[in-house]
């Protein structure tokens, strides 16, 4: 009997042998993938923005360049500057056309326009170009006017220091003011070049009696 069983132990382990042979894949299992080269890189993808859409790289999305965004209006007016000749013997009005986007900015950029001098070869420019225009304010119908300290530099006699506030005042007075203020850096100063009294307001000239350089 033992050898019996023994005998039948062993067909049994020879039959289920030959069955796992007739197939090493398991039926319905995917059929491994046909990997020719292992080193192959997978495609580059377009860049994606934070919300994983792809983005062109370098070009906007209709292919132009966006225009910037539209800033205030600017305007025109033409004021008169004043500036005197060559030799200090006389001032003379010069017509400009200056271009401002706020009205309360017209002052300042005429005293600008005037600081960067005749368009007329004959007339000349009496304020230093480094000289800093700090600010510009209203006291009642007086301008108050702050410069750097950079306008004690200006090579000028009592003439050419009486010009140089005349023709500040000059210009301001188109807009309003009936007389101007100079102070250095914000300071009140009795003169700016020793000659002329600046502790009390300067007078404008009259434009209408100003003539024109030819």
């Amino acid at each position: 009997m033992r050898l019996t069983h023994a005998l039948f132990s062993i067909v049994l382990m020879i039959m289920l042998a030959l069955t796992g042979c007739t197939s090493s894949t398991p039926s319905g299992a995917p059929a491994p993938a046909n990997n020719t080269n292992n080193n192959e890189t997978p495609p580059a993808q377009p860049p994606q923005n934070n919300n994983g859409q792809q983005t062109p790289a370098t070009e906007p999305a209709n292919g132009e360049a966006q225009p910037a965004e539209n800033g205030e209006e600017v305007k025109e007016k033409e004021v008169m500057l004043v500036f005197s000749d060559s030799n200090l013997m006389e001032q003379y009005k010069e017509p400009r056309t200056i271009k401002y986007k706020k009205e309360e900015n017209l002052p300042t950029i005429a005293l600008m326009a005037w600081q960067n001098g005749p368009q007329n070869k004959n007339l000349t420019s009496l304020i230093p170009k480094n000289v800093k225009i700090q600010s510009l304010k209203k006291e009642g119908d007086t301008a108050i006017v702050s410069l750097s300290p950079e306008i004690k530099q200006a090579n000028l006699g009592s003439t050419g220091e009486q010009f140089l506030l005349e023709e500040m005042a000059t210009i301001l007075s188109q807009f309003g003011y009936k007389n101007m203020k100079v102070l250095v850096d914000g300071k009140e100063v009795e003169t700016i070049l020793g000659h002329m009294d600046t502790t009390t307001p300067v007078e404008p000239l009259k434009l209408n009696e100003l003539k024109e350089m030819k």
